[in-house]
Order: structure tokens, then sequence, then C-alpha cells
């Protein structure tokens, strides 16, 4: 469908020019940027129906995530406008110190909403993104969501936990009452900080070079959560 407009697409040497992905990978399937998962709907990420490019000023004034970040989930925002700007001329907006420094996924699952958080915990789960982006770290975020105030949430996180390697057999049900939930959070940290230190662990997602996670800026963000109601038309 794609091509049938843009034929030049079909070369692959085309392709990998416009993408800067390689031809065969999944940065370089049209609707993976152009038709990224930033619908939620049916307890799950559904792609959008409008056909558009990844842009950091949109994320900033609408909420929606990019395409390029949700991938990417280990990069900050600062990180996707250099490259837009570099290789699209998209203008680069004023990003403030945490969209600078802290992976944007981080930023959404944390400081987010409710419909942020639902589509970042189903990310956490895409075998594309955790691929793209490494998935040592991805535990202690999913984890938080197991108390999440939303069911669904909860929901979509404990599905995406049991993705990991080692969480397969996560003990959680997320109508439990709240000490329940609590008790399966303190097990997917303790699970976590027992495992060796990786080359995925990186500043941008609060991991340190010894494997240590920054509980000070995780609280930090956490406290900083939307939890204004919402209600989506599924």
């Amino acid at each position: 469908a794609c091509i049938s407009c843009h034929p030049k697409l079909a070369d692959e040497k085309e392709l990998s020019r416009h993408t800067h992905h390689q031809a065969n990978s999944t940065g370089s399937n049209c609707y993976n940027c152009h038709m990224p998962y930033t619908t939620y709907g049916l307890l799950k990420a559904i792609r959008s129906h409008q056909v558009d490019k990844p842009d950091v000023a949109v994320s900033l004034s609408s909420g929606r995530p990019n395409a390029c970040n949700q991938c990417h989930l280990d990069k900050t925002m600062d990180w996707t406008a250099n490259y837009l700007e570099k290789w699209y001329d998209i203008a680069r907006p004023e990003l403030d110190e945490d969209e600078q420094q802290v992976a944007a996924s981080v930023l959404w699952l944390l400081s987010g909403d409710a419909g942020q958080r639902a589509l970042m915990a189903w990310t956490m789960g895409w075998q594309p993104a955790r691929e793209a982006s490494g998935e040592d770290w991805l535990a202690p975020y999913l984890g938080q969501l197991l108390l999440d105030p939303y069911q669904a949430v909860r929901f979509i996180a404990a599905r995406s936990l049991r993705r990991l390697e080692g969480y397969n057999d996560l003990a959680y049900d997320f109508e439990n009452p709240r000490d329940q939930r609590e008790a399966a959070l303190e097990r997917v940290r303790q699970r976590w900080s027992q495992r060796p230190a990786s080359p995925d662990d990186r500043e941008s997602v609060l991991v340190d070079a010894s494997g240590q996670l920054d509980w000070d800026q995780f609280r930090r963000l956490l406290g900083e959560r939307d939890d204004r109601r919402i209600n989506l038309a599924e």
C-alpha cells in the first residue's frame, strides 16, 4: 500500500536512505514510524489510524508518544529531536532537563497520565521495542505499575512483565488487595536487584554502570504522576 504511492521505496537502498534503518528491520516498516501504537483499547495498545510522522513537539503538546521513543525505550526526547532535525529537518522544540536526560518512556510511565502509562506498559512487552532497547532494565518499571490506580494498567503491566526472562512465573493478580500487590512488587524488585549487571545498564533509564537504580530520581518522577481521572472510550 505504501509503495503504490512511494514506488522508489521499493528499492532497499532508497528505503534505508529514507528510514536510516536496515531495509529488513522493524525500523523500516512504514507503519511502525507512521502508524505507531499510540492508541489505547481492549487492554492493549493499537496502531493509530492516522498516517503521521514522528515529532517531539507533537508529543509535548498532545501527550501522545512518538514512534521513535516508543521503539527506542531507553532514549530521551532530546535524542529523538536531534535525529529528527538532522535527518528530516523537523524543528527541535525546547526541552526541559528531564526531557533531555531521562528516557521518554520513563517519564511517560512514572509521571504520565493513565493513558500514557497503559501505552508504556504495553510497549515494554512489545518484542521490537525490547530488542531495540534492551530489556534488562524494564522489570522495576513494570513492577511499579502493579500498584497503578487503574486496573487496566496493572493488568497490562503484569502481562508485559511475564514476557521478560526471569519473570514468566510471576504470581500476581491485578484485582488483589493492595498489600498483596505490594508484596508482588517487592518480589519483582528483589529478583531484579539480584541479577548480574549487564551492558543494558544506562543513565537515561536511571540505571548506573554498576547496575543500581537511582531510586531518588525514580521516586521524584513518580511523585509527579498525573493522577487526573481519564475515561477512554474503547
